[in-house]
């Protein structure tokens, strides 16, 4: 077995030239170089996947990143967390700890401390704001044991951990992507009361945009009496756990005090919700059903909106959808009479989400999505009109009348104003990017697709179906430099989706493969073999992918590893009665054996292969003909190179005449050509 061709050490020159890289990244956007930056940083984003980095290389890119307004791309480098304690460079400790709490820090100062950090190790769970004590802590510890190492009264690595630690940033935004754009801010204004901010949390629970309302909640301090019941009640919604129920009750409590009778029955229809899901149904139906009617019959026609949308959520999870619809009718009608259009696009959107979880008939259910769509881009909703779109895609795809949605979404794209919600505007152009990939016009998806993303990603709302989009347009219009950019972030983004991650790292194979670095590509292909056999799918995808696996360790000179890898597709092939694939296989695995220089294996080889393409039975004629011919010519090679000549030169007539006589002249030449060099003895 020849050596597996795996990169090289990147601790050496190429590991050198990384690190140089990484020293420029801030000094470049110091520099206001933005696309110099960005092209370092996508550099060696690229260069150190796969690789055991060291930390300091790390720190360099989160110190990037949150001194750019790329904090949140920094918390993917945050995973690297768990092995760090571990690391047995000190000062490479140092700065990874260094640059987290920079990181972390900024995250806590643009809203987004109380964001929960989920890893797998020791600091999962914990919210960001906290991470980034536990990270100042342990720069600090590092920090003193190596001045303790440097001699008595050393300060130095001290004073290098402070200075890293409150860094300001050096530039607005990087975009590290075309159309990236920078995170959306979602602090409050400075200044609030309390009483502002619990109104403004409201608002935002509302238009579906919690971590506003949570960055909101975060900023009050001192809480009137007035407000505190509201404030309690917020921060039970937003921060759920084990006394949620309690924490319900205490606000509704603090809501009797104050005979604030509205509020009071709006939580209790919140309360019964959540005890229903708390597996509290009879008690929760209940509660949601007096406090509904109770709004009802009162003269708050918000409150008794709300009412009857909390009551349909309760009844449909019951599978009381015939009382839900009659609730949500009683509520739109209230709402249009109250011209409130958020209340309004909300009963709607929810009506037409049961429908299609019904199976109820789509051509109404479309309507229903499009009344709430057009709602929402009155009242400016972006979130919420998202999802009236998909309930709006749900129906026209139950429907079947897929050409009927693209033109709904061009027509939405064609009329939203400008002044409308951006996140609508994306996910539609998301839809048209999806629907151009679909009609195998990649390089027309690829605008749309990068659009979309950015103003997911602005919004923190970017999913594994933004990236997936992005890589196969890039990777279907020949874009091949920029899937290698993309395609690592999305495959460790479909880890819980085997068909699309599998898809995806195939592309990022394709595309090194195709960059002609056949080494990178051998890689991806055969972590993707792996994969694919430990799951235990060894069909056409585990096939084709040994198969490329193997055509590229041909080209890199490993043709012993190359047989192997054509040998065990031929037997996955055979397994699923793929005899015509596992020939064309046996026959590429004998010229392999043969450029390793093996004669006796690859005389052995070719035996295999005879074998393998005269089983072959179940193809037309004319595939049977090349397959046949395909052997001949590769025996040819074989048996020239063992000095049998005359065998030889039969088998390369007969592939020549084979080849011709099926109409595969370019073969046919390379066999006449094989053919006068075994004649003339130069093989």
């Amino acid at each position: 077995m020849e050596v597996d061709p795996r990169r090289a050490d990147a601790g050496g020159a190429g590991g050198a030239e990384i690190t140089r890289l990484c020293r420029t990244l801030v000094p470049l956007a110091a520099a206001g170089k933005y696309a110099e930056a960005a092209a370092a940083y996508r550099w060696v984003t690229r260069a150190s996947t796969g690789d055991a980095r060291p930390y300091g290389d790390h720190a360099l890119r989160l110190e990037f990143c949150a001194l750019t307004g790329n904090e949140h791309t920094g918390l993917e480098l945050l995973s690297l967390l768990d092995g760090v304690g571990d690391h047995g460079d000190a000062v490479g400790r140092l700065e990874f700890f260094a640059a987290a709490a920079l990181l972390t820090r900024r995250l806590t100062e643009t809203g987004y401390g109380e964001i929960r950090f989920v890893l797998n190790g020791p600091y999962d769970g914990l919210t960001l704001r906290l991470l980034h004590r536990r990270m100042r802590a342990a720069a600090f510890v590092e920090a003193e044991e190596l001045d303790e190492g440097e001699g008595e009264g050393s300060t130095h690595f001290t004073e290098y951990a402070q200075e890293k630690m409150s860094a300001e940033p050096v530039a607005d935004f990087v975009p590290l992507l075309p159309s990236a754009l920078p995170r959306v801010p979602i602090l409050p204004p400075p200044d609030l009361s309390a009483e502002e901010l619990v109104v403004r949390a409201e608002i935002h629970n509302h238009r579906c945009e919690p971590d506003e309302a949570r960055a909101c909640l975060a900023a009050i301090g001192t809480v009137e009496e007035g407000i505190a019941p509201r404030l309690a009640e917020l921060r039970a919604i937003f921060f759920q756990g084990g006394d949620t129920e309690e924490r319900l009750r205490r606000a509704a409590a603090g809501f009797r005090r104050q005979g604030d009778e509205v509020r009071f029955l709006l939580n209790q229809c919140w309360l019964g919700l959540w005890l229903v899901f708390d597996e509290q149904a009879e008690t929760g139906v209940a509660l949601t059903t007096v406090a509904a009617a109770r709004l009802r019959a009162g003269t708050d026609d918000v409150a008794a909106c709300w009412g009857e949308y909390w009551l349909a959520h309760v009844l449909s999870g019951q599978g009381r959808t015939p009382e839900a619809y009659e609730a949500l009718r009683r509520g739109a009608d209230r709402a249009r009479s109250a011209g409130d259009p958020l209340l309004l696009g909300t009963l709607l959107c929810l009506e037409a989400s049961l429908r299609n979880g019904d199976g109820e008939d789509p051509v109404p259910t479309v309507e229903l999505a499009r009344a709430a769509i057009d709602a929402f881009i009155i009242g400016n909703v972006g979130e919420k009109a998202v999802e009236a779109v998909e309930q709006a895609r749900i129906a026209y795809e139950r429907a079947g009348s897929l050409d009927e949605l693209d033109v709904f979404v061009e027509h939405l794209l064609s009329t939203l104003p400008e002044s409308g919600p951006e996140r609508l505007r994306g996910h539609l152009r998301q839809l048209r990017a999806m629907s151009l990939i679909g009609t195998g016009r990649f390089a027309e998806a690829v605008d749309d697709a990068y659009v979309s993303l950015g103003i997911a990603a602005s919004r923190g709302k970017d999913t594994a179906e933004h990236w997936y989009v992005l890589v196969t347009a890039l990777h279907g219009s020949g874009r091949h430099d920029d899937v290698l950019d993309v395609a690592p972030r999305t495959i460790g983004l479909l880890a819980g989706l085997p068909d699309w991650g599998h898809r995806c790292r195939w592309m990022y194979a394709d595309a090194y493969r195709a960059l002609g670095e056949s080494s990178r590509a051998f890689d991806e292909y055969a972590v993707l073999a792996e994969i694919l056999q430990k799951s235990g799918d060894t069909g056409h995808s585990y096939i084709s992918v040994s198969m490329a696996a193997a055509e590229q360790l041909d080209l890199l000179g490993y043709g012993a590893n190359a047989a192997d890898f054509y040998a065990r597709a031929a037997d996955a092939a055979v397994a699923i009665g793929g005899g015509y694939v596992a020939a064309t296989c046996r026959n590429a695995a004998t010229l392999s054996r043969l450029r390793s220089g093996d004669l006796d294996a690859a005389l052995t080889a070719l035996d295999a292969a005879e074998t393998a393409v005269h089983a072959v039975e179940t193809e037309t004629a004319p595939a049977r003909e090349h397959l046949v011919a395909q052997l001949d010519h590769v025996a040819a090679h074989v048996l020239s190179a063992a000095g049998r000549v005359r065998e030889a030169a039969r088998r390369a007539l007969r592939a020549a005449e084979t080849f011709h006589r099926i109409g595969e002249a370019e073969s046919a030449r390379d066999v006449d050509l094989l053919l006068e060099q075994i004649l003339l003895g130069e093989t």
